[in-house]
């Protein structure tokens, strides 16, 4: 066992500076080099505990917010918007920070537990006095029709796409929910089938597509446009 020159303080094995005064620790009898310092400078923190103490710092700071309007509601406000906050937050944690907890994602199932929670939320309203019966002719034809694209795009994104595909999918994804939207709130307020401006959007996306589907075709113009537009 070796001691501070300086302090006269006892060291660990491997020390390569006193821990009380900084004073350097020279002993020839010890290979310092090749063992593991009793203080490492840097400390390696597991990714997997990084991400799990990021959770828990921001689920403290949505938790604490709500829990103090929650009990303002009881005693003070005594207002039913507070139910609707709060079941923001809690679809806002299931989004964002429950996948942060999963050692290995799955994007079809993240989505699956997303709709499901933007569903349960909305339901809410439906359930406090909303009897108009917008959530089963809009919302729930809405977000499944966005859930099955995004799990489609998904699975087609499983191999490699050129920017140009990828443009040309987002521009049919597009159109197709603009159709489905737009389906859905005629019927709901008109009781009729009228398609307008689903139209003009799917006119718009048709012909950005086709310049697209050119550009893929053309090496030329694929090269002209990178020079131009640095793509």
């Amino acid at each position: 066992m070796s001691y501070c020159v300086n302090c006269g303080v006892e060291l660990e094995k491997g020390c390569g500076e006193c821990p009380l005064c900084d004073t350097q620790v020279i002993n020839p009898r010890e290979n310092a080099t090749n063992e593991k310092t009793a203080y490492p400078e840097n400390v390696d923190i597991p990714k997997s505990l990084s991400k799990k103490y990021l959770v828990f710092v921001l689920t403290l700071i949505l938790l604490i917010p709500n829990l103090v309007l929650l009990i303002l509601n009881i005693f003070i406000l005594e207002s039913s918007i507070v139910k609707y906050v709060i079941g923001g937050c809690v679809v806002a944690w299931i989004w964002f920070l429950f996948p942060l907890l999963w050692k290995k994602q799955i994007p079809a199932v993240s989505l699956g537990i997303d709709a499901i929670a933007l569903l349960v939320y909305l339901y809410m309203f439906k359930f406090y006095g909303d009897e108009s019966g917008w959530f089963s002719s809009i919302v729930m034809p809405v977000v499944i029709a966005l859930w099955a694209i995004c799990n489609l795009f998904i699975f087609w994104l499983k191999k490699p796409r050129t920017k140009g595909l990828v443009a040309i999918a987002l521009l049919g994804a597009v159109s197709v929910m603009s159709f489905v939207i737009e389906i859905c709130m005629n019927m709901f307020y008109n009781g009729k089938l009228e398609i307008t401006v689903s139209l003009i959007i799917a006119a718009c996306s048709a012909s950005l597509m086709i310049f697209f589907a050119v550009m893929e075709k053309s090496r030329r113009l694929k090269a002209w446009m990178r020079r131009k537009f640095f793509m």
